[in-house]
């Protein structure tokens, strides 16, 4: 059992990671573990039109990660992704969607970790 520095050094290399796993795909990573008092944010990124506000999981099963989003936890994500919004409205542009997606690792992070990858995991504002 891992404490909480060794759990918080595994969710940074996990971020790190899906990172580098979205901006392979053409995603710029506009910000990463976005934190305000109302709730946080793992990573938020923009391909084109779209700004996706990004949860990232990494467990020694996916079976398991599939159902570690709370309720509680897709509010605080959708309060901070808000609070994001708000204060970026104006750099932005006039026509972005907002979309909130949940990327998952199964087992330890390495650089062949493979990605899990759920667009519109949940619904937002």
């Amino acid at each position: 059992m891992m404490d909480r520095r060794e759990r918080e050094i595994a969710g940074r290399k996990a971020e790190n990671h899906v990172a580098r796993w979205l901006k392979l795909r053409g995603w710029k990573i506009l910000a990463e573990r976005f934190k305000v008092p109302e709730g946080e944010v793992d990573l938020i990124a923009r391909r084109k039109n779209i700004i996706a506000f990004v949860e990232v999981k990494q467990r020694e099963k996916l079976s398991v990660t599939e159902d570690v989003l709370t309720q509680t936890n897709i509010s605080r994500v959708m309060e901070a992704a808000e609070i994001w919004v708000g204060r970026n409205f104006e750099t932005l542009g006039p026509d972005f969607e907002i979309r909130f997606d949940l990327a998952m690792i199964e087992g330890r992070v390495h650089p062949l970790a493979k990605v899990k990858y759920i667009e519109n995991a949940f619904s937002g504002f």
